[in-house]
């Protein structure tokens, strides 16, 4: 089973990009302070609250999976969510 659970924080507005078939994805780097580390995020755009390319950044709790990509001989960790639940400040 290959299921995590992350907290932390969108410090940079995501990236928002459309599939050939007109599909949302997301995009967005996400800090995880008590780890230090920071993973980048994937997901559909059902998982995002908002219209339009505005997106809110701040705290999250994400849930998905960790996915590996290929990127010019490396190889790069992402996590691919299936629910992402938004902060209230």
């Amino acid at each position: 089973m290959n299921r995590v659970f992350l907290s932390g924080k969108v410090e940079k507005a995501p990236r928002v990009a459309y599939t050939p078939k007109g599909r949302k994805i997301v995009t967005f780097p996400l800090w995880v302070a008590e780890g230090g580390f920071s993973v980048e995020v994937v997901s559909g755009g059902e998982a995002l609250p908002g219209e339009g390319e505005h997106m809110p950044t701040g705290d999250v709790i994400v849930a998905g999976e960790l996915i590996t990509t290929r990127r010019r001989s490396r190889d790069i960790l992402r996590v691919k969510a299936s629910k992402i639940l938004w902060m209230e400040e």
